[in-house]
Parts: C-alpha cells; structure tokens; sequence
C-alpha cells in the first residue's frame, strides 16, 4: 500500500512538474510617456484572429514595465503583442522559448519604438516604421476630405498616393525576408484596402504567400503560420478558381443607383447580352478600357448588347466626376453602396468582367476589345 502510495505521489510530481515546465522567457523595457498607462502581454492567437491576455502591469514612475512567463520548450516562435489601455497601436513582437527581449521607446510609442534580443521583432518595428507612417498620412488626407468642401478630387488623388505607397512598403518587406515570421505579420496588414477598397488585390497576392510559406517551412519547420498560409492560398486559389469556371443560367442578381440615385437592377436586363464590368475610376486601366467600349456599344447596342457599368469606387464624388467627364453612355452604377455586390461576383480585382448571354448564362471575359468584340458576336 505503501508502494502505491508513493509512486502515485510520483505519478503527482511528473506531472506537476510537466504542467509548469517550459522555459523562462522575459519580456521588459521603458516607455516614457507623460500618462499613466496599462500595458496588457497578450498572445496572438496561431489563426491570427483572436488574442490570449498573458499579464498586466502598470507602467513604473519612469516607464518600466517587466513580464516573465514560460514558453513550452522546443516551441516555434509566435507572435505576442503589447497592448496599450490608452489605444495606442500594439506593438508586435515575435516571440521564441528564452527570449529576452527588451522594447524601448519615447515620444510616439509605436513608430519610435526599438526592440533588442530579438531579430524578427525588430524587422516588424522597422516595418511599422515605414508602413504606418504612410497610413497615418493616408488617414489625414481622408479626415481633410470629409471635411473640404473644394479640392476633394486632389486630395483623394493625394489618398490614393499614399495608400499606394504604403502597399509599396508592404511589398518591398514582404519580398525581402520571404523566410521570417515579421513577414507574415507584414501580410496580415490590411489597413490600406480598408481605406481604399479598390486597391484589393493589388497587393500581397498568393505568389508571396507561396514564397512566404515555403520559406517560412524551411526556418521554422514546425510553425503554425505554414499551416495558415496553406489554407489561404486554397481559399484564394478556390475564388480564382470559381471567377475562372463561373457558370451558371440564373446569374446573382444585384440592383444600384446611380448618379442621380436611380435605381437599375440588372436582371431588368434579361434577354439582351449585358456586359457586367466591375471598374475605379482612380485606376488609369480602366479609364482607357471604357473608352475602348464606346465604339462596341455604339456598334451593337441597337442589336441588343447593354452595358452594366459597376463602380468600386469609394468616393461617389470622385466617381460622378470621371462618369460625366468620360460621358458614359451605358448604365452606370455606384456598386460602394452594398459592398457584397463584390463577393457575390467573386471580384477579387478590378478591372474585371462578366458577359451574360440573352439566356442568362454567365461567363467570364477579356476586356481586351477584339476579344471582347467576338463574345458580343457570338451571343447577338
């Protein structure tokens, strides 16, 4: 009985001991700052969409701040962040069993701040650096366009400017360290297409995530983020795949307005052959395709052929003014109104399109003229 009892205390012991082992990894530094503030250790979640509260200190009398926890031995680096109580941006940090890391910065806490002890968490603040600092200016410009009442269009070619910039930075980061974890932080920014919508899918595309994931497998075989790259580059892989093969006899039907708040829905259409063609007027290509459809609409419009002209555009003004500019003479909606408009038609990219036959089938289609001449043909 004895015998039992000790090696059930035994038993106890191991796995006491399993349940706190790991190794001791410490987080600390100084943020000089004239208000008091909570800083909140937090982990991000490996799906990226969701945070997990380690620990909360006040910052000392002159800014010090210290965390000590342990990280599962062996395990591969994750990321962690530190977040502020005053909604300051947090500051990322990638994290590995042992780390000791030290952050420290003065004045602005995000774009100022530096990090030692760790080599991809100082990638991410050189990132933060050039990326959000192209943001925020980008975040002015639409504050001073809310509120001007003259100069929109060049302010909002300014915004554009910027945010493309900013996309810039994103792609030149994510290109260079195609094997580090700060890279795939750098993918999971999306801040510009939130600002911009049409920039959707002009930037990180599925070949970085395939270098990204290839690399990332190669330093860190056993990391999470494989895993999650694997499964969005299926995902994008599926949408290309579905825009590609679309297909289909009752097509998604979809009602806008449009520059005098007219209501047009498209399968009011039915029976002629209707080019649904999704557009910004911000992007140069696509101004020079609408003016490549005139000469097709005037040819075959009186046979039966109609044009459903679909803005992504996020400024209406912006979009009213290149529409009478341009002097559009087909249907031309403000698809920004209902955004699911998008995902409805699988639109990943602008410019894009779809030709629907007088039965209503759907296809996908080149917006080159020539070609696009043949599919108007072929249908009439």
């Amino acid at each position: 009985m004895k015998r039992l009892i000790l090696f059930v205390a035994v038993v106890a012991c191991m796995l006491t001991s399993c349940a706190t082992s790991g190794v001791k990894t410490t987080i600390e530094g100084r943020f000089v700052t004239n208000e008091p503030l909570t800083l909140s250790l937090e982990r991000i979640a490996d799906s990226y969409d969701a945070v997990d509260k380690i620990g909360e200190v006040e910052l000392s009398e002159g800014g010090k701040f210290e965390f000590k926890f342990r990280v599962e031995r062996g395990a591969s680096p994750r990321l962690y962040r530190l977040s502020f109580s005053n909604g300051i941006r947090p500051i990322t940090l990638v994290v590995a069993p042992g780390d000791d890391i030290y952050v420290d910065s003065l004045g602005n806490l995000f774009l100022n701040y530096e990090v030692k002890g760790s080599e991809e968490s100082a990638l991410i603040a050189n990132f933060n650096k050039e990326y959000y600092a192209a943001v925020d200016k980008l975040a002015t410009l639409s504050q001073q366009m809310a509120l001007a009442e003259n100069n929109i269009v060049k302010l909002n070619e300014e915004a554009y400017r910027a945010a493309e910039e900013a996309m810039r930075v994103q792609l030149r980061f994510v290109g260079s360290h195609p094997s580090s974890i700060a890279a795939f932080y750098a993918t999971r920014q999306q801040v510009v297409e939130e600002y911009v919508p049409m920039l959707r899918g002009k930037g990180v595309a599925t070949p970085h995530l395939q270098a990204l994931k290839e690399g990332i497998a190669k330093a860190y075989p056993e990391s999470p983020y494989v895993a999650l790259l694997e499964r969005e580059i299926a995902d994008v892989e599926a949408l290309v795949e579905l825009a590609t093969n679309l297909q289909q006899t009752s097509y998604p039907d979809i009602e806008l307005d449009d520059m005098y708040k007219k209501m047009h829905r498209l399968s009011d259409l039915d029976g002629k052959v209707v080019l649904l063609y999704f557009w910004s007027a911000q992007i140069p290509l696509c101004n020079s395709i609408n003016a490549e459809l005139k000469p097709l609409y005037e040819k075959y419009h009186d046979k039966g052929f109609e044009i459903y002209h679909v803005s992504a555009d996020e400024n209406r003004a912006l979009w009213i003014e290149a529409t009478r500019a341009q002097e559009h003479p087909w249907i031309s909606v403000f698809g920004s109104t209902n955004p699911s408009v998008f995902s409805l038609y699988a639109i990943y990219q602008v410019p894009m399109a779809y030709i629907i036959s007088r039965d209503g089938t759907i296809n996908i289609c080149s917006l080159d003229s020539k070609e696009l001449e043949k599919q108007i043909k072929k249908r009439l």
